[in-house]
C-alpha cells in the first residue's frame, strides 16, 4: 500500500514542523532555508511563509504545507 507525502510527514513529524525539520526534509542547512525564507525571493518560499505558525517562539509551518510543496501544490494554489 503506497502512502501519500503527507501520510509520510504525518507520521514522521506530527501535524506541524520546525524549521529544522523543514531542512531536514528539504535536504538543505538550517541557516541556508532560514536565509530563503526571510529573503521572500522564492515563490515557494513565499507561499511557505504565508502558512507559518508561531508556537511560543519557534516558527512552525503545517505538514500538508510541506507536503503540498514537495508534491508542487502549494506553488499552485498561490497562483490561482
Amino acid at each position: 500500500m503506497a502512502t501519500t507525502p503527507l501520510d509520510f510527514l504525518l507520521q514522521k513529524y506530527g501535524p506541524t514542523m520546525t524549521l529544522e525539520e523543514l531542512a531536514v526534509v528539504l535536504k538543505r542547512k538550517p541557516g541556508g532555508v532560514r536565509v530563503v525564507l526571510a529573503m521572500r525571493t522564492e515563490e515557494w518560499a513565499i507561499s511557505l511563509n504565508s502558512r507559518k505558525i508561531y508556537i511560543g517562539r519557534r516558527v512552525h509551518f503545517p505538514t500538508d504545507a510541506v507536503a503540498e510543496l514537495l508534491t508542487g501544490d502549494l506553488i499552485r494554489k498561490g497562483t490561482e
